[in-house]
């Protein structure tokens, strides 16, 4: 009996050992706690779907790297970057972390294969810099704009947030900080860094965050980490947040992404996270299923979007509590006739905003200064539809009177453009009084393909690519350059769903998924051959005009004076 409740204990405790360890990760080591993004990127998984030898093929490849200019060692890491040392098939991470007092860092890891190949590539990247041993550590300053640590495993970039701002500004035409030279070297800090990594403690990472190690369990090319609370705390704007009561949304606040490049679609799973106020309000709040009904009585066959959403209205004015903002509304409310009460009774819950028939109108406008001159162009038209489900009629009305007031004060009572009205069951608005009336009569019963994709959830978005990209493409391109990419596009992109707005497991749920025509081919294949195309077309353009430039030169060069006499 002994031995039996000894065995029992033994289980238990690995047992819950096990649980522990589960709970945490590898890969989270060398990120602080307090990252503001974070980015994981599985080399392997990627390298299998678009190899090296893919983008050898391309046209950007094939001239960098017949470029006489790029030799040594450039041309070698061209050839096979793995000669840099880096191990392409283990994990890359970027991240993003401010600490008081600075500017913020952002920090690129991953693994060594090669430690000798590995120093040796730093050292091309600035010949007059030496490698320095600190405390187990090879530390290598590069051109003191950036700091690079490594050991026999594991290497870590550092980089300055601010220099990487000022080399924006830099581009940007309107700064004026565009001359201006960092007053401090920065190099110490960025050390510091890159040895404070490798030094975390488990509670101080990463390592130990239940939702990171859930994040990275998913399969995914791609993880991503965003911590709103970290960016807010880094923000100058951080007190108005705090008066605003909005510090109860950032509370906690974590959104993670995965991104998975398959066959024929890029496929993005989010989660998001928030504090145990918030968290509860969500769960409790959370919408159902969008409104299908007002989805299948849009009258058009030639639908290019569409956005649908169900909530519930009293979590409206929950809402507006948990910001301190109630009392503000509810005096602004009654000027215009009505209450957030009259608000939540007025409304159903559901959203629908819907895009379709588009078309290229021909139109001309005469010159103000010539009235001979006439001037062509196409402008867009399409029909839209807004519309929203009708709870308790009378409350309704009250808003209802109070947006005619709202546009009475700005002067678009008149406005012929927008037509609106309502039967017993929503209220909508669109631009062509046609459109409302077919909407309003509930005849259509449209079955659309992408209705299965939005059903069943809170939140849903359609957005149709290709049809768009059609209709844009319809008239004859002038020009063989746009139309070669116009083309491409053609045969790449389908259409996007997004769903959300799911509370499942603690988190909001979503998910988007880009469609491409080719649905055999993966993605991310796809994607380079698109890319190359476009690079492929803007080398074709430049070259074409960098010899007009040459022939328009050689045509206004004066010709060459006979200095010879002539008797």
């Amino acid at each position: 009996m002994k031995s039996f409740f000894r065995l029992t204990i033994v289980f238990i405790a690995v047992a819950f050992l096990f649980s522990s360890c589960s709970k945490k990760n590898d890969i989270g080591k060398m990120i602080p706690k307090n990252a503001m993004f974070v980015m994981h990127i599985n080399s392997k998984s990627l390298r299998q779907k678009l190899t090296w030898n893919d983008i050898k093929q391309t046209s950007w490849y094939q001239e960098a790297s017949a470029d006489n200019d790029i030799q040594g060692w450039k041309k070698k890491l061209l050839d096979n970057p793995e000669n840099s040392g880096i191990d392409l098939d283990g994990d890359l991470i970027f991240f993003a972390s401010k600490n008081p007092g600075t500017d913020g860092q952002i920090v690129l890891e991953g693994s060594i294969k090669n430690e000798s190949d590995f120093g040796q590539f730093n050292k091309n990247l600035d010949s007059l810099s030496a490698i320095k041993t600190d405390g187990g550590l090879n530390v290598f300053t590069i051109k003191d704009e950036a700091v690079v640590a490594w050991d026999s495993k594991h290497f870590a970039y550092a980089f300055n947030a601010g220099a990487a701002k000022s080399k924006l500004n830099e581009l940007n035409p309107m700064s004026n900080q565009g001359n201006m030279s960092p007053l401090v070297n920065n190099t110490e800090a960025l050390s510091a860094v890159c040895k404070n990594v490798f030094s975390l403690k488990s509670d101080s990472s990463l390592a130990g965050d239940e939702k990171f190690t859930d994040l990275l369990k998913e399969n995914g090319d791609i993880h991503a980490w965003v911590n709103a609370e970290e960016i807010a705390k880094s923000s100058s704007a951080m007190g108005m947040v705090g008066m605003l009561k909005l510090d109860v949304f950032l509370k906690n606040n974590i959104s993670t992404y995965t991104v998975n490049f398959d066959n024929g679609k890029i496929d993005i799973s989010q989660k998001g996270y928030a504090g145990k106020e918030f968290s509860d309000f969500l769960k409790k709040y959370s919408g159902q299923s969008v409104n299908i009904d007002m989805i299948k009585n849009i009258p058009s066959q030639n639908v290019m979007g569409v956005f649908a959403m169900n909530f519930k209205p009293e979590g409206i004015k929950e809402l507006v509590k948990l910001t301190g903002m109630d009392g503000f509304l509810n005096m602004y409310a009654g000027q215009m006739g009505f209450n957030l009460d009259d608000f939540v009774k007025a409304n159903k819950g559901d959203i629908v905003l819907a895009l379709s028939d588009l078309n290229l109108q021909n139109m001309s406008t005469q010159n103000s200064g010539d009235s001979s001159l006439k001037y062509s162009f196409k402008k867009p038209d399409m029909n839209f539809i807004f519309s929203v489900s009708i709870g308790d009629k009378a409350s309704f009305q009250k808003l209802v009177e109070a947006g005619k007031k709202i546009t009475g004060e700005m002067g678009k009572a008149d406005d012929t453009s927008i037509a609106y009205g309502q039967n017993d069951k929503i209220f909508a608005v669109s631009n062509h009084q046609h459109f409302l009336n077919d909407y309003l009569a509930g005849n259509a019963n449209n079955k659309y393909d992408f209705i299965d994709k939005l059903s069943g959830h809170p939140i849903g978005l359609y957005i149709d690519i290709h049809k768009i990209l059609t209709t844009v493409t319809s008239e004859k391109e002038t020009k063989p350059d746009d139309k070669l990419i116009m083309d491409e596009s053609l045969r790449l992109w389908n259409n996007i769903y997004v769903t959300g707005g799911d509370f499942k497991d603690g988190a909001m749920t979503g998910n988007t998924e880009i469609n491409f025509i080719d649905q055999n081919t993966n993605s991310l294949k796809q994607l380079n051959h698109y890319f190359d195309v476009i690079a492929k077309t803007e080398m074709a353009k430049k070259e074409k005009e960098k010899s007009e430039m040459n022939k328009t030169d050689s045509l206004i060069m004066p010709p060459p004076i006979d200095t010879v006499g002539h008797k």
